[in-house]
């Protein structure tokens, strides 16, 4: 469909007058808000959507800006950072960098794919909640005389976790980073993305080892020959999920990963056929173990697996998105900027983690 540039054609002009001011206020207003620079400029540019919420067309209104402003970041047209800082979007830049790393955060592993549920929070602690399910596990929820239903209960822990920040701080020469192109700028920072989605997928992997500091640590499950993870020990730590939880990813170190992809058992091609079958149908008539993606946790323990549902297990409460240092960005010209996040991760269902420890 034809885009239509009329309102985006009135919001240039704001823009192009805080970039000549060198004016923040744009940015100061979405993080009072706890909302981004592009989320707030679609308030002001509203992009045409489908009954899903999905934007219709290629741009959305940070895009449209780029494209009034003449900034292109790919193809034999992408401008050289430098033309970016001295042109008429020159407020646009932070917001730029901080999609570019979003973008690298879900390139490679996206932590989000582990998270049951992200909920927006206030203050340095959150009190998280978690499912109580011993009740809930017995027989059918019959009710006969005198008796009463089984109980799912949602409780609060006793302790409250606290929110940390996370996050990266970049150093570029802009001497070194002036004449690149935007289309190489930015593989850099889709690096710092990804590496920051490392960081948290670290971060969960212990939470689910070591507890959430409310929550205990996963149960063991693991009873095989110490030193050694056999198939038989992949099918315990499957089925030590109760329905209706099920063991969806696996995480562990590069060389733990290595292990598994080595099994004699998952050699045979007929095995991967079966674990497809499994992941569209869901059926134990076709169960393979290996049913859960493999994910490398790079700072994670030697010998310990740990094994979750992604759809139950882990919460993130956040108190702050991914926000970068725009004022930095702008004044000092990327000489050094911090990109952060403030959020911290719990445990929800106890049953939907586990750790096979060999």
């Amino acid at each position: 469909m034809s885009v239509d540039f009329q309102q985006a054609k009135s919001l240039k002009e704001m823009i192009q007058n805080h970039s000549r001011s060198g004016n923040l206020a744009l940015y100061s207003e979405a993080q009072e808000r706890g909302i981004t620079l592009s989320e707030l400029l679609e308030e002001m540019d509203p992009s045409p959507r489908n009954d899903q919420g999905e934007i219709l067309g290629e741009l959305d209104a940070f895009e449209r800006q780029l494209y009034l402003n003449g900034i292109a970041s790919s193809g034999n047209s992408a401008i050289a950072l430098e033309q970016f800082f001295v042109g008429s979007g020159l407020i646009l830049i932070p917001e730029y960098i901080l999609r570019e790393i979003r973008r690298g955060y879900t390139m490679v592993q996206d932590p989000s794919e582990l998270i049951a549920a992200s909920v927006p929070v206030q203050g340095p602690t959150v009190k998280p909640i978690y499912i109580k399910v011993t009740e809930a596990q017995k027989s059918l929820a019959e009710r006969s005389e005198g008796a009463s239903y089984p109980a799912v209960n949602l409780m609060y822990r006793d302790k409250e976790a606290a929110i940390l920040d996370r996050g990266r701080r970049f150093d570029f020469s802009y001497r070194v980073v002036k004449n690149q192109k935007l289309a190489e700028f930015r593989v850099f920072l889709w690096w710092i993305g990804a590496q920051m989605a490392y960081d948290e997928i670290d971060e969960i992997y212990n939470i689910i080892l070591n507890g959430d500091g409310t929550s205990p640590a996963a149960t063991n499950v693991f009873s095989g020959t110490p030193g050694t993870f056999a198939y038989t020990d992949m099918v315990t730590l499957a089925m030590a999920f109760d329905v209706p939880s099920r063991m969806t990813h696996i995480l562990g170190t590069k060389a733990d990963i290595k292990v598994i992809l080595n099994l004699t058992e998952f050699k045979d091609a007929m095995a991967w056929r079966a674990n497809e079958l499994y992941q569209r149908t869901g059926k134990l008539n076709s169960f393979m173990p290996v049913n859960a993606k493999l994910v490398v946790a790079p700072h994670a323990t030697a010998t310990k697996f740990a094994a979750l549902d992604s759809r139950f297990a882990i919460r993130e409460s956040v108190s702050q998105p991914l926000m970068i240092e725009a004022e930095k960005v702008i004044s000092q010209k990327l000489e050094s900027a911090v990109v952060s996040k403030e959020s911290v991760y719990t445990i929800m269902v106890d049953e939907a983690v586990y750790v096979s420890d060999y």
